[in-house]
């Protein structure tokens, strides 16, 4: 596992009551990721209705969108982080590219208030 991987996961909700397997994608560093049993990740929903200004839209249309292994357009919710157990993550999927790592960035910048 490494910063960038999109994976399915145990991910839990934001009340706690329960958890439900989605994806999401990793945004810890490589070294924190390999040194440690958990990951940083943050949440991806295939529900694009009522998006968030944090949220990041990934349209099929984007040139980076196959590499994601994401089967329909959806939104990086960059609010939604959590540090988790790598073994919650039952498969992998794909990978976020470039560009949309850059664009996850400047959303997390926003969301933590860092310059």
């Amino acid at each position: 596992m490494k910063r960038g991987d999109i994976v399915l996961i145990k991910y839990p909700f934001t009340n706690l009551s329960s958890s439900k397997v989605r994806p999401a994608l990793i945004i810890s560093s490589d070294s924190y990721t390999k040194s440690s049993e958990d990951a940083i990740f943050v949440f991806i929903s295939s529900k694009t209705v009522n998006p968030q200004p944090t949220d990041l839209f990934l349209n099929q249309s984007d040139a980076e969108f196959l590499r994601t292994g994401l089967k329909k357009a959806s939104l990086v919710r960059t609010a939604k982080i959590a540090t988790l157990s790598k073994n919650l993550a039952s498969s992998y999927l794909g990978q976020a590219g470039p560009r949309l790592m850059g664009e996850i960035g400047k959303k997390l910048r926003e969301v933590l208030s860092l310059s």
